[in-house]
């Protein structure tokens, strides 16, 4: 037997010195050079001496802009005011989510383009405004009608914040365009950092802020603002209570539980004037005399619809009037500039339902003591935070499918040929379309009526987007983590390292959160050598190639927690460092 085992470990040293196996002597003969790339001086041939990749600078300013569209259909956006957030942007995302119809960039002199990501802005909003309309109105109105009606009375709705960075090395200019039906790209506004810098100033809000939950630095993490409106200065007990309700149920629902490392919250208390929000006295417990009229409150939150028949006088069929929204934007992103949001929960203390993303912030009524609400701020955060459609069919609403002008959500297809865009987590025998009857058998599949049209399929039976309270579906959770990923990286804020330990050996470390949660995978010249977030290097481990031939060093860190299914370079990290050996002079 210890012979058998001699000769087994004899061919396994034979095998591994081939390729990226020990070289022997040749090998350690040679001196080891590391460089972070072609333009950085290498590491010394001292042991201790050090190599690291500079962190990337993610700070940005705030950019308040009102959104225009003329008569003509022309898009543009003009400047309204710059503060001067300690607010940050995430890495260089490429064309990150589809589901967004704008992105920025950041420009050098040459206009050659640093970074770019897709944003959110105001024309998605005009676009679904004018599709509710074009369903239930007795008016066939276009974009441009809807944003000429809305301009004069309701300005505050037509502003948006952006968040610009600063800190790009050679970064000049920032630009915003908007996607166009042909593939195109519009250009709505472009304008100099420098100048946008300069004319910046700190947020005006007078607020207190409470930190709820603290799991490390605001430029590492995912920001959570929790804003109150319509509560009176004698009920700050009452929005302090709800904002720490929504905030455990937050953290209490997965995908959020197992990434619960990545999450700020705070709390900002800005009394009101008044208690309740706009024209909400058409519940069952409104008081006597309930005034359907605007109410003096910091954020100026309104049921919208009836609203607009009372402002406008426009004639709506059958519409379900639950929909409210702040119409004051900008003094909400102002305030919540100031716990350096990525996320905004805003809680109106009204007893009238209502739960509504607006694609800029997830807001919830405070309706039912604390009972139900806090399950619907969460489902309102998967449209917000994770860009997520609603999967149920409600009388009074209309179909929300606007392709292109505003794409699809991840959960949310349509079956084409028989094939839908999450086929990665179907099993070989589920029916598309899937009955509800199989539902128990199959968790993933296509069922029928989401976005509240007949035609569309969601991907399973039960999930959070269709009723509150519930599990996000495993398509809706793998959406919410990608989203994650577009706030903070895999990674940690924090530099990778390359460590001399000898002339021919150096230790490599890619900065990791925590280890049960993420996976590093090493190459050399693109073939996988090692797993684990340290990788210790010896001259032995690298190929074969001609003397003072560099080779490349990467790690790839990625999430491996198993709610993410489908591979998507979006939300990984790459480090890479350049190695060569010199035979010894």
């Amino acid at each position: 037997m210890r012979q058998i085992r001699f000769l087994f470990f004899l061919i396994l040293m034979s095998i591994l010195s081939t390729g990226f196996g020990c070289l022997g002597d040749a090998a350690s003969d040679r001196v080891m050079h590391l460089r972070a790339d072609s333009e950085s001086e290498e590491l010394g041939l001292e042991s201790g001496s050090r190599v690291h990749l500079a962190l990337k600078d993610r700070q940005a300013l705030l950019m308040i802009v009102d959104g225009i569209l003329d008569s003509n259909g022309n898009h543009s956006i003009e400047l309204d005011y710059v503060i001067d957030a300690d607010v940050f942007v995430s890495r260089n995302s490429g064309e990150g989510d589809p589901h967004w119809i704008t992105r920025a960039k950041v420009l050098d002199e040459q206009g050659e383009e640093l970074w770019t990501q897709r944003v959110n802005s105001l024309f998605q909003l005009i676009e679904f405004l004018n599709l509710i309309l074009e369903q239930q109105s007795d008016i066939n109105l276009g974009p441009e009608q809807v944003y000429s009606l809305v301009k004069p009375r309701f300005p505050e709705l037509l502003q948006f914040a952006l968040k610009v960075p600063i800190g790009i090395e050679g970064g000049t200019t920032y630009v915003l365009e908007l996607s166009q039906e042909d593939g195109s790209w519009l250009e709505l506004g472009s304008y100099e950092i420098a100048d946008l810098i300069a004319q910046a100033e700190p947020p005006s809000v007078d607020a207190e802020l409470a930190r709820l939950v603290e799991s490390g630095p605001v430029e590492d993490r995912i920001n959570v603002a929790i804003i109150g409106d319509g509560y009176n200065i004698q009920q700050r007990h009452l929005f302090e209570g709800d904002a720490q309700a929504v905030a455990d149920r937050f953290l209490a629902t997965s995908p959020m539980t197992e990434h619960a490392d990545l999450f700020n919250i705070t709390s900002i208390w800005t009394p009101s004037a008044e208690a309740g929000a706009g024209y909400d006295c058409n519940h069952g417990a409104a008081p006597a005399g309930c005034e359907q009229r605007f109410r003096d409150t910091v954020y100026e939150t309104a049921f919208v619809i009836p609203a607009i028949i009372d402002e406008l006088n426009i004639p709506l069929g059958e519409v379900s009037d639950r929909v409210a929204m702040p119409r004051n934007l900008a003094k909400v992103f102002e305030t919540a500039s100031l716990a350096n949001y990525d996320e905004i929960i805003l809680i109106s203390n009204s007893a009238k339902r209502s739960g509504f993303a607006g694609l800029y912030v997830a807001l919830v009524t405070s309706y039912d003591a604390r009972i139900t609400f806090p399950d619907v701020a969460v489902h309102e955060v998967g449209h917000t935070l994770g860009l997520l459609g609603d999967e149920y069919m409600v009388a009074g609403d209309a179909c929300y499918y606007n392709e292109p002008y505003v794409p699809l959500p991840a959960n949310i297809g349509e079956l084409v040929d028989g094939q839908i865009k999450w086929s990665e987590w179907l099993e070989e025998d589920t029916p598309l379309p899937t009955p509800d009857s199989l539902a128990e058998d199959h968790l993933v599949g296509a069922y029928q009526g989401a976005y509240n049209c007949s035609d569309l399929v969601r991907p399973s039976h039960r999930c959070m987007m269709k009723r509150s309270g519930d599990d996000f579906c495993p398509i809706c959770a793998e959406q919410m983590v990608r989203r994650f990923y577009s706030f903070v990286d895999p990674s940690p804020h924090q530099e990778f390292v390359g460590l001399r330990l000898a002339e021919n050996e150096i230790r490599l470390r890619a900065p990791v959160r925590d280890p049960s949660r993420y996976e590093v995978q090493w190459t050399v010249n693109g073939v996988p050598t090692f797993e684990g977030s340290s990788y210790r290097v010896n001259a032995g481990d690298l190929p074969d190639v001609p003397n003072s031939e560099w080779v490349s060093v990467e790690a790839t860190v990625r999430n491996s927690s198993g709610i993410m299914r489908t591979r998507d370079d979006s939300v990984e990290n790459y480090f890479r460092m350049e190695i060569k050996l010199e035979d010894r002079e």
